[in-house]
């Protein structure tokens, strides 16, 4: 189920709610339903009853306890993104499951193919609730048509597989990086070791990788750390003055040569003498992130400018790169386990970008992404309100 689904599949999205009469004299045939009734209480997953309108009939205890659902009353009628909250349930043009990022969602898939191929459809579902950077879960959705006194019905049980996708993401981003880094570590020190022959200019040149590999090696550690503190909540940003043109042109210096911008042209643009105030750490990882990601992005010989403009209270940085992203791609990108890349790729770059940008900066992360201007990802964060003289040694 995607962009490109079938006119009847797609006619299903917007099928009308049903009245809301109508919709308490179902509600009232599935609770008269003992066999119902039992079956969606023992299952362990969160569990709803919706009907061909795709509003909801019925729900669990399992998922009134975990959503803070006091009143099932209250959600009847709804749709699932509706009820859960999820941040796109109101953009559509009949809510949940008429909006454009709806066209990827993994519960609406589920349910449409179930309904339209009458049968059992399980698909994962990345979704937000909350805020643009609340909380992402990863969900496993089980859609079953059944019958109820010749009324057909569908029961959609949500799985929660966080654990697994994070496990997933563990093996694929830090183990995999981890690994990579150890490993040229170990064969730098084994040179080294058996280097009977090697000069001192040689040797010195050795040991200086060797401290370089060391350094992004905690760094990697301590990325996976935060990552996982700020999920949790625990995440405390250490907030300094920071004066941005420094900031730039750090990490333009870093990555003018880095491995990535081989065969492309990084371009350093305008860099404000202001100050904001912010994590340092953070700032230069989700800029850095962005500005990795946009020189991956660009064609051979293809160029990437990072810039920043300032405002009477915010200021903008911007990385730009020549291609553009598919639609599919856009609508897809915050959430937590997708990825662009191979199986073996990141997958949780720009989600990280968000997390921390927006709930522990308090910054606004965005992006436009079409021809002919190409793909721009703009971090926007608020200026400090102290007079730039009193920070003169500020880096």
């Amino acid at each position: 189920m995607n962009l490109h689904e079938s006119a009847e599949v797609t006619s299903l999205r917007f099928v009308a709610r049903v009245v809301p009469d109508e919709v308490t004299l179902m509600q009232q045939v599935v609770r008269l339903s003992d066999v119902m009734a039992q079956m969606i209480e023992t299952m362990p997953d969160f569990v709803l009853v919706l009907n061909p309108q795709r509003q909801i009939l019925a729900i669990n205890h399992t998922l009134m306890r975990t959503f803070g659902i006091t009143d099932p009353w209250q959600i009847l009628g709804k749709r699932p993104g509706e009820a859960l909250g999820c941040i796109h349930s109101d953009e559509g043009p009949d809510g949940c499951g008429t909006g454009n990022h709806c066209f990827t969602c993994g519960a609406v898939g589920s349910i449409l193919e179930a309904l339209h191929e009458n049968r059992q459809a399980a698909r994962e579902c990345r979704v937000t609730i909350g805020t643009n950077s609340g909380t992402a879960l990863d969900l496993m959705v089980m859609t079953t048509p059944v019958e109820i006194n010749g009324h057909p019905l569908l029961v959609c049980s949500l799985r929660d597989i966080a654990a697994e996708k994070r496990r997933e993401v563990l093996e694929r981003v830090f183990f995999h990086d981890v690994i990579n880094t150890a490993g040229g570590l170990h064969g730098l020190a084994e040179l080294i070791f058996h280097g009977n022959k090697l000069t001192p200019e040689v040797e010195q040149n050795f040991k200086k990788m060797m401290l370089e590999l060391t350094e992004t090696l905690i760094e990697e550690i301590k990325q996976q750390r935060d990552l996982l503190a700020a999920e949790r909540g625990d995440f405390k940003p250490s907030l300094v003055p920071l004066r941005v043109s420094q900031i730039m042109q750090k990490l333009f210096a870093l990555y003018v040569n880095h491995d990535c911008t081989a065969g492309r042209i990084l371009v350093l643009g305008n860099t404000p003498e202001c100050l904001i105030i912010s994590d340092n750490r953070i700032l230069h990882r989700i800029l850095g992130n962005l500005l990795k990601n946009a020189l991956e992005a660009a064609p051979p010989g293809g160029k990437v400018v990072f810039t920043a403009t300032e405002r009477e209270e915010t200021v903008s940085f911007t990385i730009r790169n020549p291609g553009v992203m598919p639609y599919e791609v856009q609508l897809q990108l915050f959430q937590r386990s997708f990825s662009t890349k191979s199986a073996m790729g990141r997958g949780i770059g720009t989600y990280s970008v968000k997390l921390f940008g927006e709930r522990y900066l308090k910054g606004k992360v965005g992006f436009t992404s079409r021809e002919p201007e190409g793909t721009a990802f703009t971090f926007t964060i608020t200026k400090s309100g102290e007079p730039l003289e009193r920070f003169a040694a500020i880096t």
